[in-house]
């Protein structure tokens, strides 16, 4: 308000400028609503000219989806970098699991895909795959099965979107990632959740602390016990077996007390 006043614009004018357009605010996907969530198989243009279909990329591997546009000048490029980065120092892409780049943008081809591989050099990696829906029907299906919220800024020619990469098992959901920051460690779990592998310790679905997970979830058998269960309920146990062992002790202390006669030492057996 200072600053308006400063320079002779109206404190009102001012204050309506700092308030963001509430249509162009969008919703990142919660991951606690899409666990276990099938996801559409969805027919793709490739960028190398070929044509598939999302199962195609999932079949042999999991399948690690990320969502960009082309003509983006915000989060996408350096997202993806980022991205690149961390699928260096984890490794075994195109081994352990497929990278996998969609356009969510209808105007996009196949060759702006390619483009976009080719700057980040990411083209002939056999570990990446990028892509474009068959047409506007498939990217609002895959849209839709993903919760990914974008919102058309007219004024700057821009999506206003999310960050994210979804872990994809089977045709099912399995992690998520949002935002524009993604560590190894977090990458790691991602694709060891979407192989069905043991993780000790995972993010809570929507929450950013560190907590033992109880369960697993594995798209085919569903939630099972998990190891960080035990750990949580082991001290409970532990006090309740104390507790018996002390009563039982205790018990058999009186019991004993009461077949002595009066004045008379227990034998020791």
């Amino acid at each position: 308000m200072i600053v308006a006043a400063s320079i002779g614009l109206p404190i009102g004018a001012a204050a309506a400028q700092e308030i963001p357009d509430p249509d162009l605010i969008f919703k990142p996907p919660d991951e606690s609503r899409l666990v276990g969530r099938r996801v559409p198989d969805v027919a793709l243009r490739f960028a190398d000219g070929s044509s598939g279909r999302l199962s195609d990329l999932w079949t042999d591997r999991p399948a690690l989806v990320t969502l960009v546009f082309s003509r983006c000048a915000g989060i996408c490029s350096p997202y993806l970098g980022l991205l690149k980065k961390t699928v260096e120092q984890v490794g075994s892409s195109g081994e352990r699991y497929q990278m996998v780049v969609i356009s969510f943008d209808p105007r996009d081809r196949p060759e702006d895909m390619t483009a976009v591989a080719k700057h980040h050099g990411l083209d002939a990696d056999p570990g990446w795959t990028f892509a474009v829906p068959a047409d506007s029907e498939e990217l609002k299906t895959l849209c839709r099965s993903l919760d990914f919220d974008s919102r058309w800024d007219e004024q700057r020619q821009q999506f206003n979107h999310p960050a994210i990469t979804v872990a994809l098992r089977g045709g099912k959901f399995a992690r998520l990632s949002v935002g524009d920051e993604i560590s190894p460690a977090k990458f790691k779990d991602m694709v060891a959740d979407a192989r069905g592998e043991f993780v000790p310790i995972s993010l809570a679905p929507g929450q950013r602390g560190a907590l033992f997970r109880c369960f697993d979830y594995d798209p085919e058998r569903g939630f099972t016990p998990n190891w960080g269960l035990l750990i949580l309920i082991f001290p409970a146990v532990s006090a309740l077996t104390l507790a018996a062992l002390m009563f039982l002790a205790a018990r058999s202390a009186r019991a004993v007390r009461s077949r002595t006669p009066a004045g008379t030492t227990p034998v020791q057996q």
